[in-house]
């Protein structure tokens, strides 16, 4: 598995899931991290849980890694860890370590994944968090975000295609929704998300919120 240590990408080592549940405190995935804002804001205002920011792209995951690892006088945490891993081939090493999955303003191919949806994708969140808890942040409109993901265009996102399509698929993936809405924009902002704030000084956006309960491992 490999992890950012600074910007450095390292191999993890083999103590790496032991350090993170360790001392027991619930641990926060962050599923499409992006640039790592949210894991390391949230990691800095809760040290009561633990923040493990997934992406991709190392690079883009750099800048809050880098920041996480400094010294607590300069902004440093210990409570946000950095791993560069595509939903497809998520690591072993992070099976059940979610108290919560999190996903904040999915983008390309994961917003996509959530969207149709795909039912492998739904069954990594499964893996990740068996017996927690899930909470999704969207935003699309399939008039403006042409460049969402690759492929035609999907339906609009609305409570109704939450609770007539999206609710049922999700279930039948384990994923039992229990609560959705739509955030005011100053709720929206608040969430601290980089791309979530670039979508939404855009131009005004809806953005719906869901969450929900998590099957146990079967």
């Amino acid at each position: 598995m490999r992890v950012l240590h600074g910007t450095k990408v390292i191999e993890a080592p083999p103590s790496w899931r032991d350090n993170v549940t360790r001392d027991g405190r619930p641990v926060i995935v962050d599923l499409g991290a992006g640039d790592g804002r949210y894991a390391y804001e949230s990691a800095r205002n809760d040290p009561s849980r633990l923040y493990v920011g997934v992406d991709p792209d190392a690079t883009a995951l750099a800048e809050y890694a880098y920041r996480a690892s400094r010294k607590p006088a300069r902004g440093g945490v210990e409570n946000a860890r950095f791993v560069v891993a595509p939903l497809e081939q998520l690591p072993a090493d992070l099976e059940a370590i979610a108290a919560l999955v999190r996903i904040n303003f999915p983008w390309g191919s994961l917003l996509r994944a959530l969207l149709e949806p795909d039912p492998s994708a739904l069954a990594t969140l499964t893996k990740l968090a068996p017996g927690g808890r899930f909470e999704i942040v969207f935003s699309y409109d399939p008039q403006h975000d042409t460049g969402a993901f690759a492929g035609d265009p999907l339906p609009p996102l609305d409570e109704a295609r939450i609770a007539d399509f999206l609710a049922p698929a999700y279930r039948a993936a384990g994923l039992d929704t229990t609560a959705q809405r739509r955030l005011t924009q100053d709720e929206a902002l608040a969430i601290p998300s980089s791309w979530g704030r670039r979508l939404l000084h855009a131009r005004p956006r809806n953005v719906y919120w869901i969450a929900g309960a998590v099957s146990a491992a079967r």
